[in-house]
């Protein structure tokens, strides 16, 4: 049975996205790199992921946890109903965290084979949160435009700085600032919510490209990319929505008609900073056009709709203890 009440260095939780393949295969990549006295690897999983739990045979090291109460996402009706499991997911995770780093990887994320040792000594400097680098390590044009989409901005090559954003399938917190805003995030974690809260706090984000994680994610089509991109932009929309009068609301809800060219070209400005060719461009011009899109049509459902009411969740009482 595995200690849970001592202090460690590192936590890695490792959000369940993609499923059990990818997720063995980022383990194994993982775990060599972590020494057990002083890191925990910690992965979330309920009834919508129940085939994890046949990994804890291959990988006795890693604290599976069953998670019974789901909150906004306990049924499948809800909007964005993926979207919310992963947020609960990592809220969820980070509350059994016990590091005094936090560290956060999606399974379909493998990180490098130096990227504990890097996540670390990037976390020597002054920061509050720092991300990472991100690859993509599938050579498909879905596969691009997806990976241009969500991670132009931590492409490599790019200067270690300051920034407003990182991403959170690469990045790490120091525990004591995370804690601090642990009101934003208990309930579902929402990376611009929670940084939002950091940077008014004072706290610093920084983007260092040593820590470096390849996304791999085999087997992508399109429908269902178009689907997740509605999801994702919607969540998106109703974490800032939350926080907007009514009229913002619909100024914002109008203005997303001019998402995707603007988006067009901030990616085009990603792909030519990290030396792609005209002809890669030109490739995934079309179906990053149909992403772009749905990101924006997920936009303007998230400020028109807002979140589910209180009426449509069914939660479950949350499970006494923890399993393992």
């Amino acid at each position: 049975m595995l200690n849970r009440s001592q202090e460690l260095e590192l936590t890695v939780l490792l959000t369940v996205v993609s499923g059990k393949d990818a997720l063995r295969e980022n383990l194994s990549a993982l775990i060599p790199q972590l020494d057990f006295e002083k890191s925990e690897v910690i992965v979330p999983y309920d009834k919508f992921s129940s085939d994890i739990a046949e990994l804890k045979v291959d990988f006795p090291q890693v604290f599976f946890h069953y998670i019974e109460d789901l909150g906004l996402a306990t049924s499948p009706e809800i909007s964005a109903h993926a979207h919310r499991l992963y947020d609960r997911r990592r809220a969820v995770g980070l509350k059994l965290s016990r590091g005094r780093l936090i560290a956060m990887l999606e399974d379909h994320g493998r990180a490098a084979d130096d990227w504990v040792e890097n996540i670390e000594a990037a976390h020597l400097q002054d920061y509050s949160v720092i991300g990472g680098a991100i690859r993509n390590d599938v050579d498909k044009p879905l596969n691009w435009a997806l990976y241009y989409c969500d991670f132009g901005r931590y492409a490599p090559p790019f200067e270690p700085r300051e920034v407003s954003y990182v991403s959170d399938i690469n990045l790490a917190y120091k525990r004591a600032d995370l804690m601090a805003v642990e009101d934003i995030w208990k309930d579902a974690f929402h990376e611009t919510a929670v940084h939002g809260a950091l940077l008014a706090r004072g706290k610093k984000l920084f983007r260092d490209d040593r820590p470096v994680v390849h996304q791999r994610r085999n087997g992508l089509e399109l429908i269902p990319v178009l689907r997740e991109r509605i999801s994702w932009g919607r969540i998106f929309a109703e974490t800032r929505a939350s926080e907007l009068t009514f009229w913002k609301r619909c100024a914002f809800a109008a203005g997303s008609i001019f998402l995707p060219p603007l988006m067009l070209t901030r990616v085009f400005s990603h792909m030519r900073r990290q030396g792609q060719s005209v002809g890669r461009m030109l490739k995934i011009t079309p179906v990053l056009t149909l992403i772009l899109i749905a990101w924006a049509f997920g936009e303007f459902l998230g400020y028109v709709c807002g979140e589910p009411s209180a009426s449509m969740i069914v939660s479950q009482p949350a499970r006494s203890g923890v399993s393992s």
